[in-house]
């Protein structure tokens, strides 16, 4: 039987009252045919052992779910892939464990969209820690959260979630939706996603790791190299650009003080410098050209308008890319943070040996 929508839920350690409230949400939709829908769970490889899952299953008869356990942690871009690759319905929404449907009204607005000429049904984003709303898809402000994806048109541009990225996954992904130009339709004022208070979920222990030090700053990196490298392949060379100045200069506007103030580079800073290497490497623009400066100039703008105190200096780029340029791996083979993949094995993957890009 022909599905509507595919819900695709990836777990991993998460505990039954987690688990429970996301299905709880579904159940929820009464005024849709529950057997339109299938729930596709992605369980990463657990390690707890106090979920029962076949209990857990028993409890949902009137829920058309499949199970998935995978073998191997990968990290939520992976297992997301995997609910993809398994989905048969005509759209997808994803969503995150111990996260919900907003109320009971959700899928009734999707029903009324389903049908419209689109790739994208958007809806709104609660977040329940800070009790604000915000719109999902269209202000780039919750990624993949709070919109239904038509299946054919992820299916037609081969838009995938990256294997080797553990965290920025889900922008990775958007940026290559945001590529193709899906066709959107807003539901207005409708929240469909609630971004639920639960500090062990995938994405809020993301969250808390990007606070620490910079940890999330390798993946970022990584993340835009990736795309990068598509968009070089699709000979779209002013996104590429534009994407490779934007990291260049989140990099330099969070690293100055520590760089030219403190001399401080830390290990983590030192391997994010060396991907950074690894970026303009494999992107052709002169970093001495007044077309690069001007653009950095105005990235670095841009961030100085969102802070309230501290303003980023522009006098040190010039320095920060001689630092990147120049900068050598100093630390042999690693695990890239927030990745599945080491460094040597990064750069064997998008093709640079001896610093060159290889034929």
């Amino acid at each position: 039987m022909n599905k509507d929508l595919s819900i695709i839920i990836p777990t991993y350690n998460d505990s039954i009252k987690e688990i429970k409230c996301s299905l709880d949400s579904i159940t929820l939709q009464n005024s849709y045919d529950s057997s339109k829908i299938e729930i596709i769970i992605i369980d990463d490889n657990t390690t707890i052992k106090s979920v029962n899952w076949n209990k857990i299953l028993k409890l949902y008869p009137q829920l058309n779910i499949k199970y998935i356990k995978l073998l191997e942690n990968k990290g939520p871009g992976n297992a997301r892939q995997v609910g993809l690759d398994n989905a048969i319905g005509d759209f997808i929404f994803f969503l995150d464990c111990g996260d919900s449907l907003f109320d009971s009204t959700v899928l009734e607005v999707f029903n009324s969209k389903k049908t419209d000429d689109c790739d994208i049904i958007s809806t709104k984003l609660y977040d329940e820690e800070t009790k604000t709303k915000r719109r999902s898809y269209l202000l780039n402000n919750a990624y993949i959260f709070g919109i239904f994806i038509k299946r054919k048109f992820l299916i037609e541009n081969n838009i995938r979630f990256s294997e080797i990225l553990r965290w920025e996954e889900d922008a990775y992904f958007e940026d290559k939706i945001r590529f193709y130009y899906p066709k959107i339709v807003s539901t207005g004022s409708t929240i469909g996603y609630s971004y639920n208070v639960n500090s062990n979920s995938i994405t809020r222990r993301n969250n808390h790791e990007y606070q620490n030090n910079f940890s999330g700053f390798s993946a970022m990196v990584v993340k835009s190299i990736l795309i990068c490298d598509f968009y070089k392949n699709e000979k779209a060379f002013k996104e590429m650009i534009n994407e490779a100045i934007r990291i260049l200069s989140v990099c330099y506007s969070r690293f100055y003080s520590y760089i030219f103030q403190n001399n401080d580079i830390s290990e983590r800073i030192s391997k994010i410098l060396y991907l950074l290497k690894i970026l303009i490497i494999i992107v052709p623009f002169n970093i001495n050209s007044e077309e690069f400066r001007q653009l950095f100039v105005k990235n670095i703008y841009q961030r100085n308008l969102l802070k309230n105190n501290y303003q980023v200096p522009y006098d040190k780029i010039k320095d920060f890319m001689n630092i990147v340029c120049s900068y050598e791996n100093l630390y042999d083979d690693y695990d890239i943070e927030g990745t599945n993949i080491s460094i040597n094995n990064f750069i064997e993957e998008i093709g640079i040996k001896n610093n060159k890009i290889s034929k």
